[in-house]
């Protein structure tokens, strides 16, 4: 857990017991928004209980929860509360806490509630369908009540479900957060070659980028965030000739950092320890699970450490607005475009620089896009100063013989805090840039498809000449000199050069003083108690926009602390209530600085 390789600050001690606290709530932020807020972008993968599966193993991969496959198997997550968890759920009468006896024993998810992240009702239900609709939205109101602090969701297959339907979902079944699943790396059905597994496709992946964006403009629209399904298995299904195979190295962190570039706030591996998983090397038998672990496992684990890095910031972010048509009326949020024949709906807030520019064999554009009107075989639709005030160019070279050493794709997004109070004070519409190297191989190394991408930038008189890089190994934020661009001309044309291998991403925002969100210092924690409704109450008084997190232990002796919440601090205190008090036994609590 987090709170484990961190500074503890003072602590207290407070007589109360089975102790369940919420934090101050942000006004206009949806359920899941608020959650993610505190915990950061969420990174699962999916447990299959009878399989061999191993707490330190899947923990040392850096993931922040466990999604188990209906049923969970707590006991495997530490003594309760555990492990933080969620779980699919098959139907109304499934809901947790189950108490059930298995082959393996009895189940009993009591002791572990505190620890619940989230629940996936039912998987791939045909929500097109009435009375499947229906149910569906019956059963998230009847349980909404109940679970105040888990994120209830869908999730259906890429294609499946309507826009309607998801946004039906979203405002009359109240589903807090929406999922789909779509695994892009696939081979060529081939009766004739080993295994029936023929060649390998390789990128670009369109129609994943376009389902990625279908997700990402419902879900904004609706003030919800979505997630996704990551790809880390391999399978040949023969009853439609579909072979999924597994990722590569590149693959597999392009699969993850370009979904967060869409906006993604919560990614699930599937699946995680089960005879077709894709991280480790399983036995004949099928079910040796994660005890032994291939290369692919540690390139998980070296994405999931720069995930949690970056949902850090990433879980404070929505996209900057897209461009709408200037002869709209009334104009919607945002910046008009230049072109009265710009198409509503159009997304501009992520930049995508196409493979193989300039030629015939450009790469098309997904779904809600739309090429240029500078440069239709270049990029998709931008405009100087829509998106920031100072990117005016680029260049993508690649060195190596991956794509005969012409440029592949590279996503650029823009991104804004999701509310003013986390811009810090006399700072507002500060500007995040996240870029994507889109550019993969099917085989390999992720250095084998570096791209060196350098941003131009025109500062003019803001006096800006650095960026602010959030560095995804050592989880601080570096200043980067931006140098004059020789030749140019101009002191103020200034040139961000960023050398990322297949898959990598980078994540900066101009250098203007603003706090970095999400990467506050946290100082030591001043805490008080009061009552509040006639329950006690823990004051927390620390910096604003540093991350804490209360942690609770039976006994000071020997202590075996657990989190009891993460709590983003948009002021400088939050209160944390005590709904469940009671004057049974003794419980100790401390707040830890998440720096």
């Amino acid at each position: 857990m987090l709170g484990t390789r961190k500074h503890s600050f003072p602590l207290i001690a407070l007589l109360m017991a089975g102790a369940v606290f919420a934090p101050t709530s942000h006004a206009q932020l949806s359920k899941a928004t608020q959650i993610l807020l505190n915990r950061g972008v969420e990174l699962q993968s999916m447990v299959e209980y009878a399989d061999e599966f191993n707490l330190s193993t899947y923990t040392n991969a850096n993931y922040t929860s466990v999604n188990w496959l209906d049923p969970s198997w707590n006991s495997f997550l530490g003594p309760a509360p555990g492990f933080p968890w969620g779980r699919w759920v098959s139907g109304p009468t499934d809901m947790p806490p189950q108490d059930v006896y298995t082959q393996y024993g009895y189940n009993n998810e009591a002791p572990y509630m505190s620890q619940l992240v989230d629940l996936e009702l039912g998987d791939e239900l045909n929500l097109n369908d009435g009375a499947t609709y229906t149910n569906e939205v019956n059963w998230f109101n009847s349980f909404q009540p109940s679970f105040p602090n888990t994120i209830l969701y869908i999730n259906n297959y890429a294609g499946q479900a309507s826009d309607a339907t998801l946004v039906g979902m979203i405002t009359q079944g109240h589903c807090d957060l929406i999922c789909f699943d779509n695994y892009p790396f696939q081979a060529t059905y081939d009766t004739n070659a080993p295994n029936d597994i023929g060649a390998s496709n390789t990128w670009p992946f369109t129609s994943w980028f376009s389902e990625l964006r279908r997700y990402r403009q419902d879900a904004w629209n609706c003030g919800v965030p979505f997630a996704t399904y990551m790809q880390i298995f391999n399978s040949v299904e023969s009853y439609d000739s579909t072979v999924y195979r597994n990722p590569s190295a590149s693959e597999l962190r392009f699969n993850n950092f370009a979904a967060l570039a869409f906006n993604a706030k919560m990614l699930i591996g599937f699946e995680y320890n089960a005879g077709a998983a894709a991280l480790f090397n399983i036995l004949p038998n099928g079910y040796s699970g994660d005890t032994y672990t291939n290369s692919l496992y540690g390139e998980q684990a070296d994405v999931n450490h720069r995930a949690t890095i970056l949902g850090r910031s990433l879980a404070c972010m929505k996209p900057v607005y897209d461009l709408h048509n200037p002869n709209d009326s009334p104009a919607p949020p945002g910046p008009a475009s230049a072109y009265t024949s710009f198409p509503d709906g159009t997304t501009t807030s992520i930049l995508i620089l196409k493979g193989n520019p300039g030629t015939s064999s450009n790469t098309s554009e997904p779904i809600g896009f739309q090429d240029s009107v500078a440069g239709p075989k270049s990029y998709s639709w931008w405009e100087y100063k829509a998106n920031d005030p100072y990117l005016n160019g680029w260049s993508v070279t690649n060195p190596n013989t991956n794509n005969g050493g012409v440029p592949g794709q590279v996503i650029i997004s823009w991104f804004t805090p999701i509310e003013a109070s986390l811009e810090g004070a006399n700072y507002t519409n500060e500007i995040y840039m996240m870029v994507v190297n889109a550019l993969t191989a099917n085989t390999g190394l992720e250095t084998n498809s570096l791209q060196t991408i350098k941003l131009n930038f025109e500062t003019g008189t803001s006096g800006i000449t650095a960026v602010e890089m959030l560095d995804l190994e050592a989880g601080v934020v570096t200043t980067n000199t931006m140098p004059v661009i020789s030749g140019s001309g101009s002191t103020t044309k200034r040139q961000l050069v960023l050398n990322l291998n297949g898959g990598d991403a980078a994540f900066f925002k101009f250098a203007d003083g603003a706090p970095f969100v999400g990467h506050v210092t946290p100082a030591t924690p001043k805490l008080s108690v009061d009552m509040q409704g006639g329950f006690p109450a823990i004051t927390v008084q620390g910096t604003p926009l540093a991350r804490y997190q209360l942690q609770s232990a039976p006994a000071l002796t020997g202590a075996n602390w657990s989190v009891v919440s993460n709590c983003l601090f948009t002021g400088s205190s939050n209160v944390f209530v005590d709904t469940t008090a009671s004057s049974a036994g003794s419980t100790f609590y401390r707040v830890v600085g998440i720096p």
